[in-house]
């Protein structure tokens, strides 16, 4: 049995969006550690391409990772509205969610700040 660190493609985002999350797996070979992560929650699991990428890892490392697993907040998170909450909080973003369209001049100004907005998300679920 060996440690692998297991890159797979997550989330329920959207049709071709995903969020990459590092799963550390203690598996015979690299098919069972990619066929475990594959069996757990958020993998996109249709998609031909779902593990991006596997690695065998020391058991300090692993121990290391998956530390850093149980705490990324994407993993934690049951519900969209959970891991915006957590960011909102994190940054203390003040912005009114029903009204924030009519505050921009124009159309570029919106799309830039939910650019940045959502950069400040994955920042804080990779941190």
């Amino acid at each position: 049995m060996k440690y692998y660190l297991v890159i797979a493609k997550c989330g329920h985002v959207g049709k071709g969006k995903y969020v990459e999350v590092e799963f550390p797996v203690y598996a015979i070979d690299k098919h069972s550690a990619s066929q475990m992560c594959l069996r757990k929650g958020k993998v996109k699991k249709h998609l031909k391409n779902a593990i991006s990428s596997i690695y065998e890892i020391t058991y300090e490392e692993y121990l290391k990772r998956l530390d850093v697993y149980k705490e990324n907040q994407f993993v934690k998170a049951h519900t969209k509205k959970e891991i915006v909450d957590y960011i909102e909080s994190a940054q203390k973003l003040e912005s009114d969610r029903k009204g924030y369209k009519n505050s921009f001049k124009s159309r570029s100004e919106r799309v830039l700040y939910l650019l940045k907005r959502n950069k400040i998300m994955e920042d804080l679920i990779y941190a």
